[in-house]
């Protein structure tokens, strides 16, 4: 008898990652006269936020079946056990890797856009990030 897994909540990354971005210069996506390059890159954010939101999604549910055909090895209940010889996670891996660098890819380009959206509406640019190299020693030898 096997244990009905949880449905995982949906997680909007894209979402919320553009939404932080834009709030960290302080503006929120509007709506804006159709034509226009805001409008134009406000469309592109969210369609782009909505294809990271879905391939987040997509790539949990992968993970989430790899950790169930990997609990099975842990609890001696792998095909390998009963003779098979297929691959333990088949074609899940490969599929969980091109999952994520696709995610990591809309993530990249939803921090473009919406730096882009940013500029156009005139926006301040948020301040310089602190650098993480140790600073120049002074009077060192």
């Amino acid at each position: 008898m096997s244990e009905a897994a949880e449905p995982r909540p949906v997680v909007t990354l894209g979402t919320k990652t553009a939404r932080d971005a834009l709030a960290a210069r302080g503006l929120a996506l509007g709506s804006h006269p159709p034509g226009t390059a805001l409008a134009a890159v406000a469309g592109l954010i969210r369609e782009t936020a909505d294809n990271v939101d879905e391939v987040q999604q997509r790539l949990l549910q992968r993970a989430d079946m790899a950790i169930s055909q990997l609990q099975s090895v842990t609890q001696g209940r792998d095909r390998y056990r009963h003779g098979s010889t297929d691959g333990l996670l088949q074609s899940l891996g490969t599929e969980i890797d091109m999952l994520a660098a696709r995610r990591g890819e809309g993530i990249r380009l939803l921090r473009r856009l919406t730096n882009g959206y940013a500029d156009l509406s005139g926006a301040s640019k948020p301040p310089p990030a602190p650098s993480r190299q140790p600073s120049p020693r002074r009077g060192g030898r």
